[in-house]
């Protein structure tokens, strides 16, 4: 409705125009030489209207022939540009594809076409990375480190590079430039604990955490480093709190309180330790201060009381009592631990040794990774196998199926 309005409003003041032109009185003579011509004052503005209409046409013509070559390699540079942002679309999605031959092809269309951009630069930086080119790779990211808005991708790809051979000075300088080009990024916090679980620096490690089995991995760890009995104690305070029934945690701390002169605290946490997850390395610290195989089987009682019935306490009892020759109770305990199905072969070497028989193999418990299912003899606080801190954990031999 609207523009229809308009429309009648322009015509009518168009057409009032015209009729005001066209009404305008007098003559116009224009005099060169010998020629004269004479009109009318609307058909000479009409003449003057056209001739300035024809100018300008004019003008504009000449100024496209002058723009001409400039055009020319503008529509050039614009091809290239649309071609070379097309070969980086393509190798993404080769590289997302795992397909790093073509990701390579593509990555040189986009480089002949566009040059070292930061996008071009990444992507040839990974692709040389997938093919196991590294030195191409740690050229492209160090280029790319450079660059002001994507320098956290290059840093990224050096300080990964750095960890992976190791060179953890390296990675520490790549961190703190990624820190300062990307701050608060949450896969920086994750590379900073990777390094320090690297470098075996387990407090800046534990700052670095809230997963409560990685504190109490990186506390143990912490306390058997630590060169004072006041940090050791601290750091195994913090284990056992984030994990109360992991041994090396109660053991640590154990141990600490004893460096730190208080044996009946020591030994209260054992017992503590033992109530909530009875495991023979609490065991092994409970009786370690004892000398004499009477003492050290009285004192399994002691801690066999507090966790009465359990598989551990029994293998405690018939161990403790077979070193004091104590043949009828060690057989005792020895049978409940195997009633109990809790035997994962210290039952059965008891019952061998007192039968004359030779040793069994030992224990078939071990610390299992939960992450990658690697066995392994002795706890630590990262897997030895896929480096995931934490992941350790006790797994005794499950009792052979009843057969149907």
């Amino acid at each position: 409705m609207w523009r229809a309005v308009r429309f009648i409003i322009i015509a009518a003041v168009l057409l009032v125009l015209a009729w005001w032109i066209g009404g305008l009185p007098g003559n116009v003579t224009a005099v060169s030489g010998p020629y004269r011509i004479e009109t009318s004052v609307p058909a000479a503005l009409l003449i003057l209207f056209v001739v300035a209409l024809l100018l300008t046409a004019l003008l504009r013509v000449l100024g496209g022939i002058r723009r001409a070559p400039g055009g020319v390699v503008a529509w050039r540079g614009g091809r290239r540009q649309r071609l070379g942002e097309m070969a980086t679309q393509r190798g993404l999605v080769a590289l997302a594809a795992g397909d790093v031959a073509a990701a390579r092809a593509e990555a040189g269309r986009a480089r002949k076409c566009l040059g070292d951009t930061p996008l071009v630069l990444l992507l040839t930086a990974e692709t040389a990375r997938l093919a196991g080119l590294h030195d191409q790779a740690q050229e492209a990211f160090r280029r790319l480190a450079q660059d002001k808005d994507m320098g956290f991708l290059g840093h990224r790809g050096l300080l990964r590079h750095s960890l992976a051979v190791q060179d953890h000075e390296a990675a520490g300088d790549h961190v703190l430039a990624a820190e300062r080009a990307y701050p608060g990024s949450a896969w920086l916090q994750e590379q900073k604990k990777e390094l320090a679980v690297r470098r075996q620096d387990w407090p800046v490690a534990l700052g670095l955490t809230r997963d409560p089995a990685e504190i109490a991995a990186f506390a143990v760890a912490a306390a058997r480093a630590s060169l004072t009995p006041q940090h050791a104690l601290a750091y195994a305070k913090k284990a056992v709190k984030a994990a109360p029934g992991l041994a090396p945690a109660v053991v640590a701390y154990a141990s600490a309180l004893r460096q730190a002169g208080k044996p009946r605290a020591a030994k209260k946490a054992l017992l503590a330790g033992w109530k909530v997850a009875p495991h023979k390395l609490i065991a092994a610290s409970y009786l370690e201060p004892l000398a004499t195989s009477l003492e050290r089987a009285q004192a399994a009682s002691e801690l066999a009381a507090a966790r009465p019935g359990h598989p551990e306490s029994e293998l405690i009892l018939g161990e403790t009592a077979l070193a004091a020759r104590l043949t009828g109770e060690a057989r005792r305990h020895a049978e409940a631990a195997l009633a109990a199905q809790g035997d994962d072969g210290r039952a059965a070497d008891i019952l061998a040794r007192l039968d004359g028989k030779p040793a069994q193999a030992g224990s078939e418990s071990a610390w299992v990774c939960e992450a990658c299912h690697t066995r392994c003899a002795d706890w630590a606080p990262v897997c030895p196998h896929c480096q995931r801190p934490g992941t350790l954990a006790w797994r005794a031999r499950q009792p052979d199926a009843a057969p149907a």
